[in-house]
C-alpha cells in the first residue's frame, strides 16, 4: 500500500514526477504534467465564479484534471449521463459554465452559452498553492440512469469516492501488479467507470488509458502490447470480446477483468475465463450506494460476496436488500460517516454475509389487477429458443396498462421473423408465454431489434424502451425509424436504425413495392444533425445528393452524419454495409461572427 495515495492528498503528496499517470495513442502523461495540467485549470477557474460546471469530456485524463481542480476551488462537477440535447439543456440550467476537451462543441448549441474553459492546455498566470482537498464538500453530480423511470441527480462528496477507492485496494488490488496498465471500455461518466478507469488508478499508482477505444480491432492489440494489464468493461462488450475469441491474444498480460452494468451470463463469464487463464469480477452497485458487493463465478457460484466496509442485511416483508457504508450518498445518516440506504433489489441472505439477487421489488406490476414480474416473464421468454435477449416495460394505452416487449432474436428467430412476418412471430412468441401467464398479462405490442437499447453504461433506460413504441400518428402508425443505437464522436453521430414495416410516410408510395421516400431519408438525416449539433442547421444548398437503392421498410441499417471539412458543413449517408440508400453533402449557414467587445479602458 506504499505507492497508494489517498485522493484528498494528492496534490500535497504527489507520486514521484517521472511516473506515469495515463497513456494515450501519442503518448505518457506523467505526475509532473498532471500537478501542472490541475494548476493552470485551478488558476482559470479561480477567475470565474464558483458552482455548478458541466464537466464534459472523451479524455479521461482530462476529466481527472477537472475532478483535481474543481475540488481546490470548491466546485461541482455536474456528469451528463449521455450526450442528448434534452439532458444538456436540462443539466446546463443551474450551472455557471462547461469544463470540456473540445466534445462539447457539437453540442453547443444546448448549453444556453454557457461559458466554456479547455480542461488542458493555456497557462497560469500566478502560482497555485495547492493545499489538502475538502473531504465532505459536494464535488461530483451524477444522474442515475433511469432504468425505471426519469434519472434524478446524486451528489457525492469526496469522502464517497476516496473511501470506496481505499475498498477497491483491499478488495482488489492483491490480484492486479503495480505496474499493470488499466484498459476500460466504460464510461467515466458514470460511477463505476469513473472509480475503476480513473480515481482508483490514480490513487493506487497504476497508469490508466485516456481514450475510450471500443472496437476490439484496435483495443486488444493495444492490451497485448502491455506487459501487464487491467480491463474495465461491461457486459455487453465483455460478451461480444468473448464471442470473438480476441480475449485468447491477452491470456498471460490482462490479470483482470471487471464488468458492472448487469449480471453476466454463465456462458460469458466461463468463456472470459477459458480464454484468459482468469474469470472476471462482476461489481454490483448503483449510482445512490456505490459499490456493494463482487463475485468471481469460478469461486463464488451465484453468491455475491459484500465489499470491504459494506454491511447488507434482507428487509422483510418484501426481502428489499438494505446497505449500510461510508460510500453511501442517499439515505439514513447513521453518523460517523456512514449511511444506510433501501435498494429495489430483493434478496436471499446467506450465511457468512453473503447473498444470492432474486430481481427487483420495483418491476413487479399490476397489470388488471394481477401481479405480474416482469423479470420473471424476460426469463422465461428468453428460454424461448428464437429469443437471444427481451426487455418488458409497462405503458398505458386508451387508459389501460399494458406489457410492451423488445426482443433481440436468435438466428433461428430472425429466420422465423422473415418466414412468418412479424406479427406472426409475436403471435408466435405470445403462444410460448400464454403456456404461463393470463391473457391479459401478455404483450400487447411488439418491438424486433438487433440489439437493446443501452445507455454508455449498459442499462436500458425506461425512456429508451418507449421511445421504440413512441412517435405514432394518429391512426396508430409510426413516423420515425427505431433507433437501436447509437455512437457519438466530436466529428461524426452514428446511428443503428430499423425501419418500420407500418411506417405513416409509405402511405401512397407503391402498394405493391413499398419503399421511402428520398425527402424523407433527407430529413432523418438532418433529424440527426440537429439532434447532434444541439440546433437545427439551416440549409444553404445540398450537393452531390444520390438515392442510389430504393429503401425497403422491415430493414436495419446505418446513418452516419459527419462533419465534412472547414465550416460547418456535414456529410451524411444512409447504408447497410455495401448497400446505400443515401448519400450527400449539406452546405449550411455560416453563423454570423459575434461582435469584439469593446475596450473598457476603466477595467484591469
Amino acid at each position: 500500500m506504499q505507492r497508494f495515495k489517498p485522493l484528498s492528498r494528492l496534490l500535497i503528496d504527489p507520486p514521484p514526477a517521472e511516473r506515469v499517470v495515463a497513456f494515450r495513442r501519442n503518448g505518457e502523461v506523467d505526475a509532473a504534467d498532471l500537478l501542472s495540467d490541475v494548476a493552470m485549470l485551478s488558476a482559470r477557474l479561480r477567475a470565474t465564479a464558483s458552482g455548478r460546471f458541466l464537466l464534459i469530456t472523451d479524455d479521461s485524463y482530462a476529466a481527472a484534471v477537472g475532478l483535481l481542480a474543481l475540488s481546490g476551488s470548491g466546485g461541482i462537477a455536474v456528469l451528463p449521463p449521455n450526450r442528448q440535447s434534452e439532458t444538456l439543456r436540462d443539466l446546463a440550467a443551474d450551472a455557471v459554465g462547461v469544463l470540456r476537451d473540445g466534445s462539447v462543441e457539437a453540442n453547443g448549441g444546448a448549453l444556453g452559452g454557457l461559458p466554456a474553459i479547455d480542461l488542458l492546455g493555456g497557462t497560469a498566470s500566478d502560482p497555485v498553492a495547492f493545499g489538502e482537498l475538502d473531504r465532505d464538500a459536494p464535488l461530483i453530480e451524477f444522474r442515475t440512469s433511469g432504468t425505471t423511470g426519469d434519472g434524478r441527480p446524486v451528489v457525492k462528496a469526496l469522502r464517497h469516492l476516496e473511501d470506496e477507492v481505499v475498498a477497491l485496494e483491499a478488495r482488489f488490488g492483491a490480484a492486479l501488479p503495480r505496474d499493470a496498465k488499466i484498459f476500460a471500455t466504460a464510461s467515466h461518466q458514470h460511477i463505476y467507470g469513473l472509480l475503476f478507469r480513473v480515481l482508483w488508478p490514480l490513487a493506487s499508482g497504476r497508469p490508466f488509458q485516456a481514450e475510450t477505444l471500443l472496437h476490439q480491432q484496435e483495443l486488444l492489440p493495444r492490451i497485448a502490447a502491455a506487459d501487464c494489464a487491467g480491463l474495465v468493461t461491461t457486459p455487453v462488450h465483455l460478451k461480444r470480446l468473448a464471442a470473438s475469441g480476441g480475449l485468447r491474444l491477452l491470456h498471460g498480460i490482462c490479470a483482470a477483468v471487471y464488468s458492472s452494468g448487469g449480471p453476466l451470463d454463465v456462458e460469458t463469464a466461463e468463456s472470459v475465463g477459458d480464454q484468459l487463464g482468469v474469470a472476471p469480477y462482476e461489481i454490483f452497485g448503483s449510482t445512490e450506494t456505490g459499490g456493494v458487493a463482487a463475485r468471481r463465478r469460478d469461486i463464488d457460484g451465484e453468491i455475491w460476496r459484500p465489499l470491504p466496509q459494506v454491511a447488507i442485511r434482507r428487509r422483510d416483508p418484501d426481502g428489499r436488500l438494505e446497505v449500510e457504508s461510508p460510500f453511501v450518498s442517499a439515505g439514513d445518516d447513521l453518523g460517523g460517516g456512514r449511511m444506510r440506504a433501501r435498494m429495489s433489489d430483493r434478496i436471499d441472505s446467506l450465511p457468512g454475509s453473503g447473498f444470492l439477487l432474486l430481481g427487483r421489488v420495483d418491476r413487479t406490476v399490476k397489470i388488471a389487477e394481477k401481479r405480474l414480474s416482469l423479470p420473471e416473464m424476460e426469463r422465461l421468454l428468453c428460454e424461448h429458443d428464437y429469443v437471444a435477449e427481451a426487455a418488458l416495460l409497462v405503458l398505458e394505452v386508451a387508459g389501460r396498462r399494458r406489457v410492451h416487449a423488445v426482443v433481440v432474436p436468435t438466428e433461428a428467430g430472425r429466420a422465423c421473423c422473415e418466414a412468418e412476418s412479424r406479427r406472426g412471430f409475436g403471435v408466435r412468441l405470445a403462444e410460448h408465454l400464454g403456456r404461463y401467464f393470463d391473457p391479459v398479462m401478455l404483450p400487447r405490442a411488439w418491438r424486433f431489434v438487433d440489439a437493446l437499447p443501452r445507455d454508455s453504461q449498459d442499462k436500458l433506460p425506461v425512456k429508451s424502451l418507449a421511445g421504440l413504441f413512441a412517435d405514432r400518428t394518429g391512426s396508430g402508425r409510426p413516423r420515425l425509424p427505431r433507433v437501436i443505437s447509437e455512437q457519438r464522436s466530436v466529428d461524426a453521430l452514428e446511428r443503428q436504425l430499423e425501419i418500420p414495416d407500418d411506417l405513416a410516410q409509405l402511405e401512397g408510395h407503391f402498394d405493391a413495392f413499398p419503399v421511402v421516400a428520398g425527402v424523407v431519408q433527407l430529413a432523418w438525416a438532418l433529424d440527426a444533425a440537429a439532434d447532434w449539433l444541439g440546433q437545427r442547421p439551416v440549409l444553404a444548398g445540398l450537393e452531390a445528393l444520390k438515392f442510389p437503392m430504393p429503401l425497403r421498410p422491415g430493414r436495419s441499417l446505418t446513418l452516419r452524419v459527419e462533419r465534412s471539412g472547414r465550416g460547418p458543413n456535414l456529410r451524411f449517408r444512409l447504408h447497410d454495409g455495401e448497400f446505400v440508400y443515401a448519400v450527400g453533402r449539406a452546405v449550411l449557414v455560416e453563423p454570423e461572427p459575434e461582435p469584439e467587445p469593446e475596450c473598457n479602458p476603466g477595467r484591469a
